[in-house]
């Protein structure tokens, strides 16, 4: 693969990061041993009261989420405009590598100030769940699509 196509490969992937929709729930696979711990805002919605959820806990919730949309909307302007500028960089006939790798930089870091976001939001939510309510959203989250109860 040349240094161009490399580049233009970069851009791609980096593009579709930055316009994929950005959801509270940052952590998608149940495979993957962080999601195993943390729970999505859309699973403790669909089973509220099969878990007991109180009117407090969903107040709280409901404001850490809008928490996080407040600090995460800047953060996606400014990753889009990142990688726009990366994008005009590798358009160039001529890459000069050190700025592109600049711009690449600050794409990264950006994404991974809205990954940490995402992460406090959803630790924080975890925190304003009871064990019990953990390990029910646990049991509810294992059984198969179809099989689960909508509460």
């Amino acid at each position: 693969m040349t240094r161009r196509s490399w580049y233009a490969a970069l851009t791609v992937l980096l593009l579709a990061g930055a316009s994929a929709p950005l959801r509270a729930q940052a952590v998608a696979s149940v495979d993957d041993p962080i999601a195993r711990s943390l729970f999505e805002p859309d699973l403790i919605m669909q089973h509220r009261r099969a878990i007991g959820l109180t009117d407090k806990q969903r107040d709280d919730i409901s404001g850490l989420i809008k928490e996080l949309q407040g600090r995460v909307v800047s953060l996606q302007w400014d990753l889009r405009e990142q990688a726009e500028a990366l994008s005009v960089e590798l358009n160039r006939p001529r890459v000069d590598l050190d700025r592109a790798l600049d711009r690449v930089g600050r794409v990264l870091q950006t994404e991974g100030r809205i990954k940490e976001a995402h992460l406090t939001l959803l630790v924080r939510i975890k925190n304003v769940l009871t064990p019990d309510q953990q390990e029910s959203l646990k049991k509810l989250r294992a059984q198969p699509p179809g099989g689960s109860q909508e509460e």
